[in-house]
């Protein structure tokens, strides 16, 4: 045997195999370096001041669905609607106008008619139609409180159709039972659709309780508008029986173009995967959804969310690469998020592809600011198909790099929710809230780059490990905030990617309860008063028992061990 020829080609083999692995390590880090520098473009330019916050229908939003939709196009994708965009209306504010009237009636010959003056005697409320005028009998209906479960119709015997009901905020007793069911049926908006369903054709809302705080004269821009006028009368008295009321209500309501971006990769195959981010964010706070109480200033959002649009701005470039042929490829920037899912929830009401062809939905918000040492990529909605928890377990993760952690909820506030809630299985990543979010100190500096890198590659896997799938729905025990009325907040951001017992708080709002309280970031409350908190369904529920002025035990747990802050609302 020739010893040392066999021992050359041993030593060949060995230097090929090393110089192919290090050739191999070599183009993976190119590919890395050329990813992060193309997320980095992407969220300079998104993040950048001349946008100015990306607020939903302005020049700086504009702008951004422009920069998606030529990346889009260079990436080989077919821009879908008109020109890559979709474009839907939406209400900017509503304000009472000049022309608003709340009159007493006098009968013929008995002097003038009493016109109450607006924004001091009496404004419009949320729910008041656009524009009516009613003149009618008015009819005290106590507090307009009707529920069968409770055995309760405070409408028994009252004749209110085709008349103006007049009800008294709250109801009886609430001052001694704070937590009675009765609250169930005494908010204002549920007042007034009993009223409507009564035939009524007006509502005014006054107050005898002193300690009932008088609803607030800003009318709430997404309130759909009921088909009567609805006002608050500042005056604790009834209205004079036998006299007719006039009521006018007219509303300005200004509206804007939002602009959803969509673009297609056909396979030609019978279902389509969503791949989406919102693009949108809140600009110089117009609409009041800052933490952040300083002077005027651009929230750039960088990781909420150019950081979304970028990694799908790559995903969208990559998908081609990976040989997916077995779905077709929907991308989606949407607008409106941050204003309550606008965007979304006009694309599903007006899809560009058959709703019934999609076959799930990855949703990506906030992905740019991985913690650098607790490294938790969060992935929501893993119970909205059998199929999800199979395809987690065949990930292959370097837990050093990222550690997934999971919900199964299928709602949130981002814009999985929308699809959801049409029975469609979704994700949503995220990696985790921080104490910049919706202020203008979140900044492109901030974001960890390699963390976004590495948390798109999970998302890769999760598209690939799906290709030739056809995932079917579940519904999930969800959080659903829309259904809980919160008279009061702690002043906290949860921690959502905690998995332990209990609400992990991630960051404390400054001169907000919790801060006067002495709560800190990473602690976790886990009871509030009589609720034990065992999560966020259980957190959320527990708020809804509070009134503002409570004075609140709550039991927190810390490092050092457990102890009870007294918390007031």
């Amino acid at each position: 045997m020739n010893y040392s020829r066999l021992y050359k080609n041993l030593i060949f083999s060995f230097v090929f195999a090393t110089t192919t692995v290090v050739v191999a390590q070599s183009r993976q880090e190119k590919r890395k370096k050329e990813s992060i520098e193309q997320l980095q473009k992407h969220i300079k330019y998104l993040a950048s001041d001349e946008l100015e916050g990306r607020q939903t229908g302005s020049p700086g939003e504009q702008l951004s669905a422009s920069y998606i939709a030529n990346e889009f196009k260079k990436n080989g994708l077919t821009l879908l609607g008109d020109n890559g965009f979709q474009k839907f209306t939406m209400t900017q504010f509503r304000m009472a106008s000049d022309e608003c009237v709340l009159r007493i009636n006098s009968m013929p010959g008995a002097g003038e008619s009493i016109a109450f003056e607006l924004n001091k005697d009496f404004y419009p409320l949320s729910p008041t139609c656009d524009y009516d005028s009613c003149t009618a009998e008015v009819v005290d209906v106590g507090y307009g409180i009707v529920s069968e479960k409770l055995e309760k119709d405070e409408y028994a015997g009252a004749e209110v159709e085709g008349k103006i009901v007049a009800m008294r905020l709250g109801y009886f007793g609430q001052a001694e039972n704070p937590h009675s069911e009765l609250a169930n049926f005494a908010d204002i908006n549920t007042k007034v659709n009993t009223a409507i369903s009564r035939g009524a054709i007006g509502v005014i809302l006054f107050n005898n309780d002193p300690n009932e705080k008088a609803p607030s004269g800003k009318l709430n821009r997404s309130v759909k508008p009921t088909k009567i006028p609805v006002f608050y009368f500042a005056k604790a008295k009834p209205f004079p029986r036998g006299l007719t009321v006039t009521m006018k209500s007219k509303v300005v309501a200004p509206t804007a173009i939002g602009h959803n971006v969509v673009a297609f990769k056909n396979n030609h195959r019978k279902k389509t995967v969503i791949i989406c981010a919102h693009h949108d964010h809140i600009g110089y706070n117009e609409y009041d959804n800052s933490r952040y109480r300083g002077p005027q200033a651009i929230h750039n959002g960088a990781d909420d969310n150019a950081s979304g649009v970028a990694a799908m701005i790559e995903l969208s470039k990559q998908v081609q690469k990976w040989g997916l042929r077995k779905n077709n490829y929907l991308f989606i920037a949407f607008s409106g998020e941050e204003l309550g899912l606008l965007g979304s929830k006009f694309f599903t009401k007006n899809p560009l592809i058959p709703m019934d062809k999609i076959n799930y939905v990855i949703n990506i918000d906030m992905l740019g600011r991985l913690d650098s040492s607790k490294k938790v990529l969060t992935i929501n909605g893993v119970g909205t198909s059998p199929l999800w928890k199979e395809v987690l377990s065949q990930l292959e993760n370097d837990t050093a790099l990222v550690k997934v952690a999971t919900t199964e909820s299928g709602l949130g506030p981002s814009d999985h929710a929308s699809f959801y809630l049409e029975d469609k299985p979704v994700l949503h990543f995220f990696s985790g809230q921080h104490r910049d979010y919706h202020t203008p100190d979140d900044d492109e500096y901030k974001i960890n780059y390699e963390g976004l890198y590495n948390s798109i590659q999970i998302i890769k896997q999760m598209i690939c490990h799906t290709k030739k799938k056809k995932l079917t729905f579940s519904k999930t025990k969800d959080i659903s905030p829309g259904k809980m009325r919160f008279k009061v907040t702690l002043g906290v951001m949860p921690d959502y990617s905690f998995s332990g017992e209990g609400m992990r708080i991630d960051a404390v709002t400054k001169g907000r309860p919790a801060e006067k309280a002495g709560l800190q970031r990473d602690d976790i409350v886990i009871q509030m008063g009589d609720y034990k908190v065992k999560d966020m369904m259980s957190y959320m529920s527990a708020l809804t028992k509070f009134k503002k002025g409570d004075t609140v035990p709550v039991t927190v747990s810390r490092k050092n061990g457990t102890f009870t802050a007294k918390v007031t609302f």
